[in-house]
């Protein structure tokens, strides 16, 4: 399963997180989370320790994105590793994507 390795680790009162796993990724091009930005891409990870951290795309940025999504080559790139890239490139949570596909549930 690929994973993003942080540069810096986040570091919470008695427990450290250095890598997050996808778990679910949602594209809606209608939905209006903020007044005005229509359109949201929500991303959920899991830490290590079994911690969630969210992070939500929205209006022009969530577009971009599912535009991005839309017309990428996945044949050398898997989805969650373009997703993990993504994160780690807007500086939400910079590091590394290691590991390889994972097509199992």
């Amino acid at each position: 399963m690929e994973e993003l390795v942080l540069t810096d680790p986040v570091v919470v009162p008695e427990k450290v997180t250095a890598k997050y796993k996808m778990l679910a990724l949602t594209m809606n091009t209608k939905i209006e989370l903020v007044p005005g930005k229509q359109g949201a891409v929500m991303i959920q990870l899991e830490d290590e320790h079994g911690g969630l951290f969210n992070h939500t795309y929205v209006g022009a940025e969530a577009k971009e994105f599912i535009q991005f999504i839309n017309t990428a080559d996945f044949s050398t790139h898997s989805l969650t590793k373009r997703v993990l890239n993504k994160l780690s490139t807007d500086g939400i949570l910079p590091g590394t994507v290691v590991g390889e596909p994972d097509g199992t549930i």
